[in-house]
């Protein structure tokens, strides 16, 4: 396979398209690219090589965001495709299954219902009307029936600790909510610290990490460890924050901090939101500690960070503008970061993923994302801009069902801010 860049094939006329997803930090990915390699280009096939990093534009649309994958698309569907390392033999089964299928193979299925599901009952919370207690429990079941009560953590293998959902269930006061942080936060420390935090355990007793560290994963680690802290006031917690704190410090190439640390080192391009992130991150730290090198770190990042996806690069994705609004937003800045994010992303109730000359240039549309809008809505409600934040919570009142429980926790957050606020 010869592969070329997303905006070289949507311009060619290749009725299939094949997407290789990777990142510098994938286990992988090497390997993946070299079973690719065997396989000679067919007609009738385009194919392109993106960096999901990079490209989260393009990876949110088209791959199951595990990596290494492959996505078959044909007229901006998804047709058919692979995750994790595939040998030789399935990809060409399954580019074999995708050309049957273009060329009207196959038989097409209608599923078959009880019921008319256009006329299943939705309940509408009206934000702005009550304090949308109903909202936040229906969240917080959704996450709660993917805990592991007999491990602790989230799902089964891959196992994950996800510190969005352990925030956000740390604005409960029941006690079952705050033993599920604890009982993750405690495992994931035994199992999966080591000066920083691996990303997840490959297997659902937490022995055999996945030994990469992301950098944006362990600063939102830190804030949620933090967090416990304060609500339990047991040192532990503050003591693996700090910890992790000092080793993320340790990690800067140049003025910037990459992506992830690796068996080969520190890898990928600085992104903004990794170290917007990480900004926020610092600002905790120093509000927790009083260690004025936390609050420096913190204010440097503020002046140097500006609207961009790899640092330097300009043309941000909302996401981008969404976190370093919420970093700036600790530091009392930001107001014209939010301006850019209005005139670029605004849709009239909620922000767009991605600019329209983005979209247009790139073929492909533009969605209202639930966790981009969340993120950017507690930016805006720790700026005080009230109004819109409370647009985006309605917005997404009355159709957050539709993201997956882990992307449903940014969206509770945000709404949990707005009760503290109102």
């Amino acid at each position: 396979m010869r592969f070329r860049e997303w905006n070289e094939i949507i311009k060619d006329k290749s009725p299939l398209k094949v997407i290789y997803f990777w990142t510098d930090w994938c286990e992988e990915c090497g390997a993946q690219y070299k079973e690719l390699s065997k396989i000679e280009d067919w007609e009738g096939f385009g194919y392109a090589s993106v960096n999901a990093d990079e490209r989260p534009d393009i990876a949110i649309r088209y791959s199951p965001q595990i990596y290494p994958s492959l996505a078959i698309v044909t007229e901006g569907n998804v047709v058919g495709g692979l995750y994790g390392f595939s040998e030789e033999w399935k990809i060409r089964e399954t580019l074999l299954m995708a050309l049957d299928l273009s060329l009207g193979g196959g038989k097409l299925v209608s599923p078959k219902f009880n019921r008319d599901l256009r006329k299943v009952p939705r309940s509408n919370y009206v934000l702005q009307n009550e304090r949308h207690e109903n909202i936040l429990n229906d969240i917080r079941s959704k996450c709660i029936s993917f805990f592991d009560i007999y491990q602790g953590g989230f799902e089964k293998e891959p196992k994950y600790y996800l510190p969005n959902v352990l925030r956000f269930l740390l604005r409960f006061k029941d006690s079952y909510s705050m033993e599920i942080v604890k009982y993750t936060l405690d495992a994931v420390i035994y199992n999966l610290w080591d000066n920083g935090f691996y990303a997840f355990s490959k297997t659902y007793d937490w022995k055999n990490p996945y030994k990469v560290k992301l950098l944006d994963l362990n600063a939102e680690m830190i804030i949620a460890l933090l967090e416990t802290f304060a609500k339990t006031k047991d040192t532990y917690y503050l003591d693996y924050a700090v910890e992790t704190g000092k080793w993320l410090m340790r990690s800067k190439k140049g003025d910037f901090y990459p992506i992830a640390e690796t068996s080969q080192g520190m890898v990928g391009k600085p992104l903004l939101t990794v170290n917007s992130l990480i900004g926020e991150a610092m600002f905790y730290l120093y509000e927790f500690t009083n260690d004025e090198s936390f609050r420096d770190e913190a204010e440097r990042l503020s002046s140097l960070l500006k609207p961009s996806h790899v640092i330097g690069d300009g043309n941000p994705f909302l996401l981008d503008l969404a976190y370093l609004i919420r970093f700036l937003s600790s530091l009392g800045k930001g107001k014209e970061v939010v301006k850019v994010a209005f005139d670029q992303f605004f849709g009239g109730d909620a922000f767009y993923d991605v600019s329209l000359p983005h979209a247009l240039s790139n073929g492909i549309g533009r969605f209202k994302l639930i966790t981009d809008n969340s993120i950017l809505g507690q930016g805006l409600v720790k700026l005080g801009l009230m109004e819109p934040a409370k647009q985006i919570a309605n917005y997404f009142s009355t159709r957050y069902w539709n993201f997956t429980y882990f992307n449903q926790a940014d969206f509770g957050l945000l709404v949990w801010m707005l009760n503290e606020h109102t």
